[in-house]
């Protein structure tokens, strides 16, 4: 994780310090992106935005692009929504298998933070595996509880659709009861007598993903806490990562990133550094040409 202790300020002397925070969300991630927004000074206030047009995780509505393009046309439409605002936040989140392995299901946070004064954008990202992701065919006859235990439910909510129906979604099921009678209902609305049940993403029915989006989020504070050396704005960070990390056996450089580059997200300042967690090497049992 990136981090810059000689750039870190406290909140009354950070130049952010005072102002607020239009964010487009619906689903309560504010409960845990506010307080870390609030160590540097800024008030984080709900856009009136329905950010749910830009895509569902129940399938309603399908994402159009990708992650970043979704983020921007969030926070745009929280601008026009808001003319007067300053700084625009944003948060997507995406589920499916692990980019580097991939038979590991996998959680990807993004944030895109705009400063429209500086006219700066600021993005991060946090891909964990921590995530209870699953979905399922369900029958009559099968076992219920093992896939609510698996999930945990009703901690963390389910939805419900009729195999064969994109019309019809059962979701907002607080408990065993209302969960059953929903999944009673889908069998009858389904050709085949069966139902998809999967984990409900969205972050207020889950507590696992909210604390990935708490993990991104402090990712952002560090950005905003990172300042360029050449025209001192927030945003200096990590851009791009270089390979050539070397195998420790056989010398050879490595796919895996040697160093790092910083950028500015205002100016054109760049700078190379070594990687920040000190590693220096990777195994021979990371080796392509040790262990091909």
């Amino acid at each position: 994780m990136m981090k810059r202790v000689d750039c870190l300020v406290e909140k009354n002397k950070h130049p952010f310090g005072g102002e607020s925070v239009l964010f487009a969300t619906k689903h309560s991630k504010e409960k845990v992106l506010a307080p870390l927004l609030e160590k540097l000074g800024l008030k984080c206030i709900l856009a009136d935005v329905d950010t749910d047009t830009f895509g569902t995780f129940s399938g309603e509505v399908d994402r159009v692009g990708g992650v970043r393009e979704t983020l921007r046309l969030k926070t745009s439409a929280a601008a026009k929504a808001n003319p007067a605002a300053r700084f625009v936040l944003a948060s997507e989140g995406s589920f499916g298998p692990h980019p580097f392995i991939g038979f590991v299901q996998s959680d990807h946070e993004a944030l895109l933070f705009i400063d429209r004064k500086l006219n700066t954008e600021i993005y991060v990202e946090e891909i964990s595996t921590d995530t209870n992701h699953a979905e399922i065919e369900f029958e009559p006859s099968d076992d219920l509880q093992a896939f609510l235990k698996q999930i945990g439910f009703p901690e963390h909510g389910i939805i419900v659709k009729p195999k064969g129906r994109s019309d019809i979604v059962f979701k907002n099921l607080p408990t065993i009861q209302f969960l059953e009678q929903a999944i009673a209902d889908g069998f009858l609305f389904s050709a085949e007598s069966k139902v998809i049940l999967s984990t409900d993403m969205r972050a207020n029915f889950n507590p696992t993903r909210m604390k990935v989006i708490e993990k991104v989020g402090l990712k952002l504070i560090e950005t905003l806490n990172s300042f360029c050396p050449e025209c001192k704005s927030p945003g200096f960070a990590i851009s791009e990562g270089i390979p050539g990390l070397p195998c420790e056996e056989c010398g050879e450089p490595s796919r895996i990133s040697k160093d790092v580059l910083w950028s500015c997200v205002k100016c054109t300042n760049t700078e190379m550094k070594a990687r920040p967690d000190g590693v220096v090497a990777i195994s021979a049992t990371d080796c392509e040409f040790c262990n091909p």
